[in-house]
Parts: C-alpha cells; sequence; structure tokens
C-alpha cells in the first residue's frame, strides 16, 4: 500500500478520488521518514529540559531515568545544547534583510532617437529621446516602490519572529517549513510556521520543489471545518472527529505527554486536516476541469500542454473536502536547512547532545559528593547500638559503649573540572562559542578584538546564513506572485523615510491590466505600482556599521573624518544635505533620542538663504568642534585612543593565550590634556584650522565672533522653544507609559 500513490497519476482522479490518494501519499512519506520522526521525539524532549526521557519500544511508554531513585541516576540536567542553538538563532537573526527589486530592463531600441533641427546651423541632428528616460524613471520607481512595500509586508507578517522560530526548529529537527498563502477574500497575504512533523513530502530529494506532492496535516475543530466557506456542505457532514493533536503517532504521543489528552466535548471535537499541494501536467484529463473553474482559462493561458500545474485538495479522514487547481509557479511552502543535501539531514542539536549528558552525569556526581560532605561517612562497631539524630547544627549520635568514628572524605580531583571544561569547549566546538552567550573570553576587553570575535562566529555561520537568506529570498518571491493575481483593488502602502512618512498605492499587475482593458480608470488613470511576479529580487544582509555599539560609534566617527575631508573647498565632493544626513545618522547611533525636531531647525536654517562660501567654511569649523569636544568628553574616542585599544586587546590576548610571558603590562597613561576650539584666540583658531586644511582670517573669526553675539540671543530663543517641546513630548511619552 506504501507504493499505491504512484502507480496511477493523479490527473486521472476526479475530486471524489483525490481524497484517498492524498491519504496514501502522505502514508508513503510517513513510512520512509520513520526513524527521523523518533529522533525528532527525543530531541524536543532534551530541549525541553528531559535529557534522559526517551520512549521505550519495550515497555510501551515514556520512561525517565533522571527519576529512578540510584546513585548512578542523573540528578540535573545543564541546559547547554538549548542555548547553544538558541544562540545560533539569535546571530541568525540578528542581521537585518533588506529586499531589492531590481527594475525592468527597458529597451532603448523601443525608444529611437528624435530628430530636430540645430539652432545654429538649421540642420537635422539627433537627440535621444525623452521618453527613454522617462521609462527609465518609471522602471526604477516602480522597482522602489514594490521593494519599500516587501519591507512593511516583512514587518506586518512579523517576519523576524517567524524566521527566528524556524530557526529553532530547524536546529531541533534538521528542517522547518513556511507557508505563504493569499487570502482573496481581504486581498492579503498570510504565513504560518510548520514543523517537520506536520509536512509531508519525499524526503529523498534535495529540494522541495522535487518533491511529486507536499502535504500539509494540522488539527482543526469540526465546527471551524463546517464553518468554512471553501468546503461542501455534504461532505463536511461525513467527517467524524478523531480528537487527534498531531497526524504523526510520535507527535501525538510528545503532545499527550507535554499537554495532557484532548477533551472528548462535542464542542471540542477535531479531525486531522490534509491540504495537499500535487504536482501535475497538462494534458486531456485534467484540461477539462481546469477549464471549468472560474480562473480556469486564466491558468490555462500562461501553460501549454505538458506544463506544471499545481493541484489543491483539502481532505479528511479520506474525505475531499475541496478540490481546485492554482494558478501557482510552485509549492506556497518554503523549506529551511542549515546544509544543502537531502530534506532529512542530522539536525544541529544532535551535536550537541553526547556532550551535553556526560555534563549532566558529571555535574550530578559532584553534587552527590557535596551532598556526602555534609552529611559525612562514619564507622561504627559492628553491633553496637548507634542512635543518629539530624538535630539543628548537625548530627548527634546516641551511643552505649563505642562512639562512631567520622570518616576523612577525599577531595574531589582536580581533573574533574577539567574534564568539565573539556565538554563545555567540545559542545562549543559544534556551535557558537563566546559573544552569542552573552560572554567574552578572559582577556577580551577592546572593542576591536569583540569585533573579531563577532566576525569570526558569523563566517562560522556561513552556509546557515546564505540559506537563512535564500528563504527570506523565496518568501518575496512568492509575494510578489500572490500579489499579482489576488491584489485587485489599489492598497496603501506607508512607511517612514527619515523620520517622515511616505504613502503609495498599490496592485496586483494582472488586475492592472484588466481594469485597463475594461477602461475602468479612462476618465482618471489609476497612479498605483503595480506588483509582478516577474521582477527579480535580492536579499542583502545589512550588517550596519559595525556588530556592536561601540564598533558603530567608532565606524561613525571614521565616516565623519572622511566626510569632512571630502567637503573641503579643494574638493567639494560633499554638499550641506549630505552633512546633514550624516549628522542625524550620528545622532540616531548615539541615541540621542528624537531627531526630527533638530533636523527640522537645520532645514530652517538652510531655508533662510542659500549659505555662503563663508558660512560653510565656519559650518565645517563647527562639526570640527563638536567632534573635538565629544573626544575631549569620552563620548568619541580619538585616534590614539583608537590605536591603544587595538594594543592593548593584542597584548591581553597574547597573554592569555601564552604567547608573551614575563612581560609586565604598561602603566596606563594620564588623560590627555586639550583646549577647546572655542577658547583658542583667532590667531590660534587659524592655525588649528588650518591644520585641518582650512584657512581662516584671524580679522575676518573677531568679525564674525563679534556678529554672532548679535545672533546668540535669536538662537538661544529658538533653542528654548525646540527644548521646551521636546520636554513636552517626554512628559507625554512618560504619561502614557
Amino acid at each position: 500500500m506504501a507504493d499505491k500513490a504512484f502507480q496511477y497519476s493523479t490527473d486521472r482522479l476526479d475530486k471524489t478520488q483525490i481524497g484517498e490518494a492524498v491519504n496514501d501519499m502522505m502514508q508513503t512519506a510517513k513510512d520512509k521518514r520513520w526513524s527521523f520522526e523518533r529522533r525528532w521525539y527525543d530531541n524536543n524532549f532534551f530541549d525541553d529540559g528531559f535529557h534522559f526521557r526517551y520512549l521505550s519500544r519495550t515497555q510501551n511508554k515514556i520512561v525517565d531515568l533522571s527519576q529512578v531513585s540510584t546513585v548512578w541516576a542523573p540528578m540535573r540536567a545543564i541546559p547547554k545544547a538549548s542555548r547553544q542553538i538558541r544562540g545560533v538563532a539569535n546571530l541568525l537573526a540578528s542581521r537585518q534583510f533588506v529586499p531589492i527589486v531590481y527594475p525592468e530592463r527597458v529597451n532603448s531600441s523601443q525608444f529611437p532617437p528624435q530628430q530636430v533641427a540645430d539652432p545654429q546651423t538649421g540642420q537635422p541632428v539627433q537627440q535621444p529621446n525623452p521618453e527613454y528616460k522617462q521609462a527609465l524613471d518609471e522602471a526604477k520607481r516602480v522597482a522602489q516602490g514594490s521593494g519599500h512595500w516587501i519591507e512593511e509586508e516583512f514587518k506586518k507578517q512579523e517576519l523576524l519572529e517567524k524566521l527566528a522560530l524556524m530557526i529553532i526548529l530547524t536546529a531541533k529537527h534538521g528542517i522547518s517549513f513556511m507557508q505563504v498563502w493569499p487570502d482573496a477574500v481581504d486581498e492579503s497575504l498570510k504565513t504560518m510556521v510548520f514543523d517537520a512533523f506536520d509536512i509531508y513530502l519525499m524526503g529523498t530529494v534535495n529540494n522541495i520543489e522535487d518533491s511529486p506532492f507536499v502535504i500539509k496535516t494540522r488539527p482543526r475543530l469540526i465546527s471551524e471545518i463546517k464553518a468554512d466557506e471553501r468546503f461542501e456542505l455534504k461532505q463536511v457532514l461525513k467527517i467524524n472527529p478523531d480528537n487527534r493533536n498531531a497526524s504523526s503517532d510520535i507527535k501525538e504521543a510528545y503532545a499527550k505527554a507535554r499537554y495532557g489528552g484532548m477533551p472528548n466535548a462535542d464542542a471540542a471535537a477535531t479531525v486531522i486536516e490534509q491540504e495537499a499541494f500535487v504536482k501535475e501536467y497538462l494534458n486531456d484529463n485534467n484540461t477539462g476541469r481546469i477549464r471549468l473553474q472560474k480562473n480556469g482559462e486564466e491558468i490555462l493561458q500562461r501553460r501549454k500542454k505538458g506544463d506544471m500545474v499545481i493541484r489543491q485538495t483539502f481532505a479528511a479522514g479520506n474525505i475531499t473536502l475541496r478540490d481546485e487547481y492554482l494558478n501557482l509557479p510552485g509549492y506556497p511552502i518554503v523549506d529551511l536547512r542549515f546544509e544543502p543535501g537531502p530534506m532529512y539531514q542530522v539536525p544541529l542539536i544532535e551535536r550537541f547532545i553526547p556532550a551535553n549528558k556526560s555534563l549532566d552525569l558529571v555535574v550530578s556526581r559532584v553534587e552527590r559528593f557535596l551532598h556526602t560532605m555534609v552529611t559525612g561517612s562514619w564507622s561504627v562497631k559492628s553491633g553496637e547500638p548507634t542512635e543518629p539524630n539530624n538535630s539543628a547544627g548537625g548530627q548527634v549520635f546516641k551511643y552505649n559503649t563505642a562512639p562512631p568514628i567520622q570518616n576523612q572524605i577525599a577531595s574531589i580531583p582536580p581533573f574533574v573540572f577539567n574534564f568539565m571544561a573539556i565538554l563545555e569547549s567540545f559542545i562549543e566546538e559544534q556551535g557558537v562559542t563566546t559573544t552569542a552567550l552573552g560572554k567574552l573570553p578572559k582577556g577580551v576587553k577592546a572593542n576591536a578584538a569583540i569585533e573579531s570575535l563577532k566576525e569570526s562566529e558569523f563566517a562560522n555561520l556561513s552556509i546557515p546564513m546564505e540559506r537563512t537568506k535564500g528563504v527570506v529570498k523565496r518568501i518575496a518571491e512568492k509575494m510578489l506572485d500572490y500579489a499579482d493575481d489576488y491584489f485587485v483593488k489599489p492598497q496603501t502602502v506607508y512607511y517612514l523615510e527619515k523620520g517622515e512618512p511616505q504613502y503609495f498605492d498599490i496592485i496586483g499587475a494582472s488586475a492592472l491590466q484588466k481594469r485597463k482593458d475594461l477602461k475602468i480608470d479612462e476618465d482618471q488613470p489609476l497612479d498605483a505600482i503595480p506588483i509582478k511576479r516577474d521582477y527579480r529580487v535580492e536579499i542583502e544582509v545589512q550588517t550596519g556599521l559595525g556588530y556592536t555599539r561601540e564598533a558603530q560609534k567608532a565606524a561613525a566617527k571614521e565616516l565623519g573624518d572622511y566626510l569632512i575631508q571630502l567637503s573641503q573647498p579643494g574638493l567639494g565632493l560633499v554638499s550641506p544635505e549630505v552633512v546633514k544626513v550624516y549628522f542625524q545618522r550620528l545622532l540616531e547611533i548615539y541615541q540621542f533620542g528624537s531627531t526630527n525636531e533638530i533636523i527640522e531647525a537645520m532645514d530652517q536654517f538652510g531655508a533662510e538663504g542659500q549659505m555662503t562660501d563663508q558660512q560653510m567654511e565656519r559650518m565645517k569649523v563647527a562639526v570640527m568642534e563638536v567632534m573635538k569636544d565629544l573626544q575631549g568628553a569620552g563620548v568619541l574616542p580619538t585616534s590614539e585612543q583608537r590605536i591603544e585599544e587595538g594594543k592593548v586587546a593584542t597584548a591581553e590576548v597574547l597573554r592569555d593565550s601564552g604567547g608573551v610571558k614575563g612581560q609586565q603590562p604598561e602603566p596606563e597613561k594620564g588623560p590627555s590634556q586639550s583646549i577647546s576650539f572655542k577658547d583658542l584666540p583667532p590667531e590660534g583658531k587659524a592655525q588649528m584650522a588650518a591644520s585641518a586644511g582650512i584657512q581662516l582670517n584671524p580679522n575676518q573669526i573677531r568679525a564674525d565672533e563679534m556678529q554672532d553675539k548679535q545672533q546668540e540671543q535669536d538662537m538661544a530663543e529658538r533653542g528654548m522653544v525646540l527644548k521646551e517641546k521636546s520636554v513636552k513630548k517626554g512628559q507625554g511619552a512618560n504619561s502614557q507609559r
């Protein structure tokens, strides 16, 4: 019976027969993955903290060795493996995945050059067609809008949280799944994560698209199925409840052990629903059924005989609830695996379990030894009546003739703790090491050393990172597929850009074309971005300025220095707008709170009039002054401090690793003395500015200072107004909390 599903093609089966075929397919996949299910079962319990619990085949029950009352039974479960897989999840989920949508190619041959008369000679000359640039700009606008829509859809779907769940499930089972499907009624997208137990496919293939079928299972209330308008009521009435937690017997046993049995009340009666996606190929058998569907002509229009088409079937207990064909290029389910190869692999947590169990046993033995040291061991003469009494303050023995003698207890040998350290190193070799687990190795204190450790950890996870990025890419592609067909009405998308809300409308490209064919928007053209399935999507991993907050600050300072150099009069490569954007980013990195009011003040100042070259020079000097004051206050590190940090980090690492012996640490240097730019006389200011490549006239500086004093009162009043606004906003935020 296991191979019955492959003795015929499903294209010959009608909707009354396909339900039984789905059940046969699921049984085939279940038989081939039986051994893996047992491992997933043990891994789930291990992650729950039951390190010595297993399902006994001989006793047909769950056995937990930690509950056995023997001196050899383990007492403690040290959650090293669980901490490791969550450290991996933290690293993989900490990266910001940014979707990049490539614009459509605009063929220049479709826009031939225009011939115009030369104003001087009157001779005909060719010039670029302006419509070509308009087409390029439109393609970029559509691609950029599609990318913004995907980003906002990721936030709406809480993709980061669901991606973290997929990573943890993959670490325990070797594979996890996410279904992405459209809601035709609400014209929205839905996503849901499933573990390896709930998805059935041919595990021998290397790609989910190579499997002839994918079947998703989940328990549903009978009342919920009856209320589902997609299902035929006469078919629903044939269903009998099974009150199971899962389609897999192994997961059913795990669920009962953890959550208990399901209630048998009629109101809570459940049945396992099967949602199958089966690949068929267009022929004379299925073309007629497809043509009878509402969107049948659209499905057939995009395909020819022999092309693949996906058949979706809902079934429960061999009863077909719904049967239709989908206009999709592939399965609406994506999988996450940490390594390429077959679908079912060795889960990551299993690489930690042997060493973790050894650590559990060693810790348990040490704990028993400590209990023995508290109570002690005693020697009593044979036949001597001795009565112990555990009173407060210690043990009291009552004896007749010979008193009991307390035996000397040997100390714990040092190799025990060395062995524990070796076991922990074995565990860390298979996973993440220090920074991802919230600790640092001895001697590593400098930012540069911490950044180096972070970089090495991400390098060790390069393959899982790339495969996680591939999952995000496939999710984005499926969102484009569904939006193209199912987003019939325009939808408003909003996002923040530099603190300002931006709005635009989107619509499915297919729906937009239908509206144009029907001339619905002929009087007032619809200015909506069409979402197309043909767009190429790439996912970039946004690393930011650094892995840590301190590294981001250091990188921001270095970038600021570089921008100041580029803004010098001799180069002129950086405009004031760039300086303003950088200044805003700098405030965000240092977490100064909302920067909108500061940026608005800068915009207002710039709108009062175009800055002269002299004002630009003064602005550059002011930026230098702020940067220098921040360095003097210790907010921003100086270049000498960064170099010194690198030296100290290198020396500490070498010392702790034994690379340098007998060397004494260098004495700490006292704080460097510096003077603020504003405290210098005009000649000193000109000299300091000249060292940075800026030429200033001391006489002009005196004149500017007199003018600044005249403007200080206006600027102070403006600053007080902004401060009062900020205080009011802060009070309002605190009151809301």
